[in-house]
C-alpha cells in the first residue's frame, strides 16, 4: 500500500479520489466543470491524500488548511474519508489517518478534526479507536503539540 499526497498537477486522480467518494456515500452529484476543477488545484490550503492498493486507488482523504484565529496557528478540517469497499476493513483508514497525522506535524499543523454525522456510530467508535478525541458537535480533535 502505499499512501501520498496528491499534487495539484495530478487532477486526474483527484476525480477518481472523487468518484470513490462518490459511489461510497452514493451520492448524486454532477461531473465538476474545468472552472470548479481549477478552483481545487489551485487551493493551496486543500489537501488531498490517496491510498494505493497495486495498481488500484483504493480510498482517500481530503481536508482544508484553516488559520486558528483563538490560539494561532493553523488547523486541519478533514472533509472525506472513503475506502473503496473492497478494501475496507484493511487498515487503508489508518493508514490515510496516520500519513495526515505525519503531515499535521509536519506542517506545524495543531489539531485536526473530523465531523461525524449524528447517527454514524460506525464513524464515531472508529475515530474513538484512532486517537481522537470527541468534542461537542460531534467533531473528532487530534492534537499534534
Amino acid at each position: 500500500m502505499v499512501i501520498e499526497l496528491i499534487k495539484p498537477d495530478e487532477i486526474e486522480k483527484f476525480v477518481e479520489l472523487r468518484n470513490i467518494f462518490i459511489d461510497v456515500f452514493d451520492l448524486n452529484v454532477p461531473a465538476l466543470d474545468e472552472d470548479q476543477l481549477k478552483l481545487v488545484r489551485d487551493n493551496r490550503n486543500f489537501v488531498a491524500i490517496g491510498a494505493t492498493v497495486g495498481f488500484e486507488l483504493a480510498g482517500g482523504l481530503t481536508a482544508h488548511i484553516v488559520p486558528n484565529y483563538y490560539r494561532g496557528g493553523l488547523d486541519l478540517f478533514v472533509y472525506d474519508v472513503a475506502i473503496k469497499p473492497s478494501h475496507q476493513g484493511k487498515g487503508v483508514g489508518v493508514e490515510l489517518l496516520n500519513f495526515a497525522k505525519k503531515f499535521c506535524t509536519d506542517h506545524k499543523i495543531k489539531e485536526m478534526h473530523v465531523a461525524v454525522k449524528k447517527d454514524d456510530q460506525n464513524a464515531m467508535t472508529y475515530y474513538s479507536k484512532t486517537g481522537a478525541k470527541e468534542m461537542e458537535g460531534r467533531f473528532f480533535t487530534y492534537r499534534f503539540e
